[in-house]
């Protein structure tokens, strides 16, 4: 049933269960993030351009246990510093947690990943997570910054 804006379902406010969902993916935005999933983050660059089958599994599995809530609170994508060499400056990882690219340094990144060139190339930060309204630097021990963007 719709009443003004809000969705009632089985006597369930749907904004209610809205709003507790944004509360806990949020609280998992601040939260630091664990050795095990930068390590696994850290592995799309050993071994070449190419991530095999067991190394993409790996990094799948730390991201739904870092991201327990599913999916839904998972980045748009990842974007860090590249060590392949030249001609290489950054790589990302999709959404699906499936997609390694390298990028050169001037070719442009899809899908909105491109604010976090700058931060990901600098090598500051073991990885950035961008997501639609921010975007979170993740430092080497796992502690985070938030900038809205």
């Amino acid at each position: 049933m719709l009443i003004g804006d809000t969705i009632v379902k089985s006597g369930v406010n749907m904004d209610a269960e809205a709003s507790r969902s944004a509360t806990v993916i949020g609280e998992s935005l601040r939260r630091s993030r664990s050795s095990r999933y930068l390590d696994a983050l850290r592995q799309l660059d050993s071994g070449g351009a190419v991530v095999d089958a067991a190394r993409m599994a790996a990094i799948q599995d730390a991201i739904k246990a870092e991201f327990p809530d599913g999916p839904a609170s998972w980045p748009l994508g990842w974007v860090a510093k590249c060590y392949l060499g030249v001609p290489y400056e950054v790589h990302i990882l999709d959404l699906s947690g499936q997609i390694v690219r390298h990028f050169k340094q001037g070719e442009a990144l899809p899908g909105g990943l491109e604010r976090a060139r700058g931060l990901a190339a600098s090598g500051r930060y073991a990885t950035i997570e961008v997501y639609s309204d921010r975007i979170v630097a993740i430092a080497m021990d796992g502690t985070i910054s938030i900038s809205n963007t």
